[in-house]
């Protein structure tokens, strides 16, 4: 036996001791193979021999692992792509499972070849969309809670005109809580009338909380919201970004307020004061 053969054999049976088999009824294997899909899970192919013929299927394991993973086959780019891999395994579809068909003799060929079918159509969860993110109230919230003990979440105010405002967050002292409020906008209208809302809470409490008590956070980048619109937050409350949240947490914590209005970094000030 020379060294490529010794090779040889000692890949097959080192790979070998990664297989099993289990009947499952009167009529079938479940069989697992030494092969696992990028999660660490080991795909498993249901073996049906029926005298000199042998079906070997994915048990529907391949499509519900996509959908777990929010991909479509139905659609767009993952349709396509669903269809070329199961031409260029061989691969029959029905009833949500993949099927190949073969002679008996060939039944550990059709066996690898389904586990590396569905390894390969498994890849196709890079096609599933980004998650989506929860809102920016949430997120802001999360902050505040990994931050500090005391966070009520949608405190209510009273305004000098009769209106209640629920606000995203109160936080720090019971006594003399700072109370928050979040504004985002994905677009120019939207964060015109997320300014227009935080101005008016913050316009209408006024009197009855301390300057230092009142905080509009804004997400993103501060250049969404121009120099002009955080003049005018600044006119009722401190303002700060998600960009500098550590500026928030010394603001919240601190017993006496910072001078400036405009909890922002450095890059921040340097974009308000251009």
């Amino acid at each position: 036996m020379t060294i490529c053969d010794e090779t040889v054999a000692a890949a097959v049976a080192d790979i070998s001791e990664g297989w099993s088999c289990l009947p499952v009824g009167d009529d079938a294997l479940l069989v697992t193979g030494s092969s696992h899909y990028a999660d660490g899970d080991t795909p498993e192919v249901l073996v049906r021999i029926d005298g000199a013929e042998v079906t070997v299927s994915d048990g529907g394991e391949t499509l519900a692992r996509l959908d777990l993973a929010g991909v479509n086959i139905e659609t767009g780019r993952a349709r396509q792509m669903w269809q070329s891999l199961i031409r260029a395994h061989g691969l029959e579809f029905a009833d949500g499972r993949l099927l190949v068909h073969g002679a008996a003799e060939e039944v550990g060929t059709l066996v690898v070849l389904m586990t590396e079918a569905m390894i390969n159509l498994d890849g196709l969860r890079l096609l599933a969309p980004a998650p989506k993110q929860p809102p920016f109230a949430e997120r802001l919230v999360t902050f505040l809670q990994a931050e500090f003990e005391s966070v009520e979440e949608r405190p209510e105010l009273r305004g000098r005109s009769g209106s209640s405002y629920r606000l995203t967050a109160a936080v720090g002292r019971e006594d003399r809580p700072v109370y928050v409020q979040a504004l985002a906008g994905n677009t120019q209208p939207a964060r015109i009338r997320a300014v227009e809302h935080g101005f008016t809470v913050f316009s209408d409490v006024n009197g009855s909380l301390a300057p230092q008590q009142k905080l509009i956070v804004l997400d993103g980048t501060v250049e969404q919201w121009t120099p002009g619109r955080l003049a005018l937050l600044e006119q009722v409350a401190y303002v700060g970004s998600w960009n500098a949240r550590d500026r928030l947490v010394g603001f919240i914590g601190a017993d006496a307020p910072p001078g400036s209005r405009l909890l922002l970094d450095d890059g921040e000030q340097l974009q308000t004061a251009g």
